[in-house]
């Protein structure tokens, strides 16, 4: 026989037609023999939105058809991008299946609804609707937050959804180095205006319902935890290191965005109560005058409050002093807060400069 003729054995009549176990996974060695997961978490939101305008969001997104959106569509048709591969020249994306698979569609409805729960509606802010979250905490509210046993946290069906929203041009992603976790990962996140449209709401119904919310907060007397809310939001992005004022091009959009929701008679009226306001205080004027403080108090005030924010003394000690001077004297603290300062810098031991 030929060395080039190759033959072939007929496998055995008793062994042909047997059946054996699939060997499918056997060489992963992370899984060792087990069948692949299919997902560890399924997408859900089952967190209560606050009152208000986030309520009426939340309530358009979970009656969304995903199915039947057209910039879903459109981007389906072009291909997703990843963002690891957006400055990639030689990368071109694949098109894709009209209709997105249930999972999809689970981790768009969830991430879109906590985003709406969680977002800054209030129009006194410089750049509004934007979600004050880590992107850590809203992994854990949609769901999707996986801990490895090594402490690993993963959260990739959030990041995949989110930047599926962000070619769609619904949110507006703000992406940096974060100084905790030493990861490049979205820092913050800001709702735009198709965010809205594209479940069925019209502009007039968002500056609506943004009207009736503020002024909602203005009578129930929550304006203001708000603000203090959204400061300290900002000195915490502050601290990481997160700014965007160099960033002029989406300083712009969101300024844009902004402009799009705050109405122009919602604009008319800020201008008219705010003159109203400055004329109510100019007739005013006169008997305001002499009510205010002399020039020279505030004295024993200001001594205890550099004392008790000095390292001389702890924070307990000085809640200690106040309890014992408000039991003994109930109101002097809103009668007379100078005798009041005085007596505790007098328990403390403290001379005033």
């Amino acid at each position: 026989m030929p060395d080039n003729v190759i033959t072939f054995n007929a496998p055995d009549a008793a062994t042909a037609g047997a059946w054996r176990p699939s060997r499918r996974g056997e060489s992963n060695a992370q899984r060792k023999g087990q069948p692949k997961t299919h997902r560890n978490h399924i997408p859900a939101f089952n967190g209560k939105p606050p009152r208000g305008m986030a309520s009426k969001v939340v309530a358009f997104i979970r009656h969304h058809d995903w199915c039947r959106n057209p910039d879903l569509i459109a981007l389906r048709r072009k291909g997703y991008t990843p963002y690891s591969r957006t400055f990639d020249r030689d990368f071109r994306p694949k098109p894709m299946r009209i209709t997105a698979r249930s999972e999809s569609r689970e981790a768009l409805s969830a991430l879109s609804m906590v985003l709406a729960a969680n977002c800054d509606y209030s129009p006194d802010s410089e750049y509004m609707f934007e979600t004050m979250l880590p992107v850590e905490e809203m992994a854990r509210r949609m769901g999707v937050l996986h801990v490895y046993e090594s402490g690993r946290k993963a959260y990739d069906v959030l990041l995949k959804a989110l930047r599926v929203l962000e070619q769609m041009e619904y949110v507006v992603v703000h992406r940096d180095r974060d100084s905790d976790s030493g990861q490049h990962k979205p820092m913050r996140i800001f709702l735009t205006e198709s965010f809205f449209t594209s479940r069925g709401m019209t502009v007039e119904n968002v500056r609506s319902w943004l009207h009736k919310y503020r002024q909602w907060a203005v009578a129930s007397g929550v304006a203001e935890s708000m603000r203090e809310k959204y400061e300290r939001h900002q000195i915490k992005m502050a601290r990481l290191g997160i700014s965007i004022e160099r960033h002029h091009s989406l300083k712009n959009r969101l300024k844009k965005i902004k402009r799009w929701v705050v109405s122009p008679d919602l604009r008319a009226e800020k201008q008219r109560v705010t003159s109203d306001l400055e004329r109510a205080l100019d007739g005013h004027a006169g008997s305001v005058r002499p009510l205010r403080p002399r020039a020279g108090s505030g004295r024993y005030r200001q001594a205890w409050l550099r004392w008790s924010a000095s390292a001389e003394t702890y924070p307990a000690e000085c809640w200690k002093l106040e309890q014992a001077v408000k039991a003994e004297h109930p109101q002097l603290h809103v009668t007379d807060p100078e005798k009041y300062h005085r007596l505790l810098l007098d328990r403390a031991g403290v001379t005033p400069e």
